[in-house]
């Protein structure tokens, strides 16, 4: 396989060929001449019995896709941060423990899969990807986010679910265009406040969390809308930092105002219990 997939190669350097797909050929050792491939542009290798990369990957400059999906990667050749003009990588269900240095170096890239791995840390390099929409990191050993994630202007989902995670980073609440934060089958007890200021969220899921405070949760049932006004509460927060021994930000103090309102005679009209939504 390994000399006749080189003699392949060869032939599509001289062709030029900007698209290869070999899925599922059983491959577990890519030749180093894939490198002279320089004009590749979609690269998918998923589904094989890859167990590393050449360094050589490192000169594929135009490639904008690659997709690994479904090997037994264990790590990764430093060079694969030379492919800055990548948009999209998909890493996902393979043997990686961890990214390689350098890993912030992409400038393009807007969707990063690694999820099904067993990587303990996300680098925080993460940060300086500031083109990236999509993160998925679920299935693997994270007990944390990186608070680097808050330069990620661009980012719209973070799927972390069935992780290690105990704590979410309060700085993700930056995020100006944050839509989707889905932490089920963690190890979480509060989302912190701030939360409540994402200006874009539609969902943040903790299901799946057996230490996640009940009345946060038994808020989170009723809908996103009366998720994110609890946890905009003096209620919720003073038991947030009560229960987290975190200093509460001088400029957010409980509320010692007391207003008076008046009751008008209108009747609240019941709420219809087909319309209510789980929301985990």
């Amino acid at each position: 396989m390994g000399a006749s997939l080189s003699k392949e190669f060869d032939k599509l350097k001289d062709k030029g060929e900007t698209d290869l797909e070999l899925i599922d050929k059983g491959i577990d050792e890519l030749p180093s001449n894939i490198g002279s491939i320089e004009t590749l542009k979609k690269l998918n290798l998923s589904k094989n019995n890859l167990k590393k990369l050449p360094p050589t990957i490192g000169n594929l400059k135009n490639l904008t896709v690659l997709n690994l999906f479904n090997n037994s990667l264990r790590e990764l050749p430093q060079e694969i941060t030379q492919l800055i003009n990548l948009e999209s990588i998909n890493l996902s269900v393979n043997k990686l423990k961890a990214l390689p240095r350098g890993f912030g170096s992409f400038n393009h890239l807007f969707f990063l899969d690694v999820s099904y791995n067993s990587i303990t840390e996300l680098t925080s390099q993460i940060g300086l990807i500031t083109t990236l929409k999509e993160l998925h990191i679920s299935f693997n050993e994270l007990t944390e986010l990186p608070a680097e994630l808050s330069r990620c202007l661009e980012l719209e989902l973070i799927n972390a679910s069935h992780n290690k995670i105990v704590e979410l980073p309060s700085e993700l609440s930056k995020l100006p265009k944050l839509k989707i934060i889905n932490v089920t089958g963690n190890k979480l007890k509060f989302i912190p406040p701030e939360y409540g200021n994402l200006p874009k969220v539609e969902k943040i899921d903790f299901s799946k969390n057996s230490d996640i405070n009940k009345t946060l949760d038994s808020n989170a049932i009723r809908g996103p809308e009366v998720l994110i006004k609890y946890i905009q509460t003096d209620e919720y927060k003073s038991i947030y930092y009560s229960e987290t021994k975190k200093p509460r930000p001088a400029d957010d103090a409980p509320s010692t105002t007391t207003t008076t309102t008046t009751t008008t005679a209108t009747t609240p009209e019941p709420e219809d219990d087909d319309k209510k939504v789980p929301y985990h």
